[in-house]
């Protein structure tokens, strides 16, 4: 027999095992649910390991780098006779440069939201079940926690780079 929970009404006892509240708990179970729980513990695992790494390639330091800059310092050593023209102060220049800029940034940023929000949609039954409760049936399955639409969103938002 199926029971309508909400999130306040189920939790996990006995090392993970989800169940119902009250004074006498009974072992609950919903298939997506559960499936997209694991898909967020999988995601929160990721980016909580991916934090602080670095995924690009290093260039390597090359001779002829070396040399060129070398020579580079070498003539700026030499005698100066005529001096160059200094840059005039451009302030619309900077401000189409600033403008550009931003716009650049909006629209990288518009990309990843449109990205976080594509990849939630594999989550929607935890937002259901945040929103309005969901259908349990009697059973028996372990979680290692009870994820949240916000940590699973916060988790999202932090590697979606790396999540193509």
């Amino acid at each position: 027999m199926k029971v309508f929970l909400k999130q306040d009404q189920i939790q996990l006892i006995n090392g993970g095992y989800l169940s119902t509240t009250g004074k006498t708990p009974e072992p609950v179970t919903n298939d997506v649910f559960v499936a997209a729980q694991k898909s967020a513990e999988y995601i929160i695992t990721f980016a909580t390991l991916a934090k602080g790494k670095t995924f690009s390639d290093k260039k390597a330091d090359s001779i002829a780098d070396l040399r060129a800059a070398v020579s580079a310092a070498l003539s700026a050593k030499e005698t100066e006779y005529i001096t160059s023209p200094s840059k005039p102060n451009a302030p619309t220049t900077k401000k189409l440069a600033d403008e550009a800029l931003a716009f650049m940034n909006f629209t990288e940023e518009s990309s990843n939201v449109k990205k976080v929000n594509t990849f939630l949609q594999n989550f929607n039954v935890l937002n259901e079940f945040k929103e309005f409760g969901l259908f349990f049936e009697p059973g028996i399955v372990k979680l290692e926690t009870i994820y949240t639409m916000d940590q699973v969103t916060e988790a999202v938002t932090s590697i979606i780079e790396l999540l193509d």
